[in-house]
């Protein structure tokens, strides 16, 4: 019964493209936050998005360009508050159709030839998790200042400060006076 379920959650996101003809097919895709709580240990806890897939189909390959665009709330690297992060991210994917047997990389999948459908779900998810930035902090303001949290930036100053002031172990500086010719 569990499998039911879950091939019924994912069958929004299968292409049925044994029946497409050769040339170009646009599919569009809405995630939100149901999307992400499928996958284990997620970096998004919610979003929504919005991810158009153009496919191409040829005779023996498939070619998709997933474009993703949209806003997660995260926690700011910097403040840690919650902000919105405007997200976006373009990747293309191959996959081949085929008997073959080839070492896969990123970007290039086979699949049987007898194959009717691909679930684009996990590339979904991979190319939204891929898009983020590695450093996520609010964004600055249209003065060009920081929209973090005002005292956890005063509190940083501070901390940031006291390191400068430490004073340097005089070990050190007995080194600093050798020269070296």
């Amino acid at each position: 019964m569990k499998k039911e379920k879950d091939q019924a959650k994912n069958n929004k996101f299968v292409i049925q493209f044994a029946g497409l003809s050769i040339g170009r097919h646009n599919f569009e895709f809405e995630i939100n936050d149901s999307f992400f709580k499928e996958f284990e240990n997620s970096e998004i806890d919610n979003g929504n998005f919005s991810v158009k897939i153009e496919l191409l189909k040829q005779s023996t390959m498939l070619i998709l360009d997933f474009n993703a665009e949209g806003i997660t709330n995260t926690l700011c690297d910097r403040c840690s508050e919650n902000f919105d992060l405007s997200v976006q991210g373009k990747n293309k994917l191959i996959v081949k159709l085929g008997t073959d047997d080839f070492e896969e990389e990123s970007d290039i999948v086979s699949i049987p030839l007898t194959d009717s459908e691909l679930d684009v779900a996990q590339y979904i998810y991979e190319y939204i998790i891929l898009s983020l930035p590695k450093r996520r902090i609010h964004p600055e303001n249209k003065k060009g200042k920081s929209s973090c949290n005002p005292e956890t930036l005063k509190k940083l100053e501070k901390i940031l400060l006291k390191e400068k002031k430490k004073t340097i172990d005089p070990r050190w500086d007995k080194l600093k006076s050798l020269k070296i010719k």
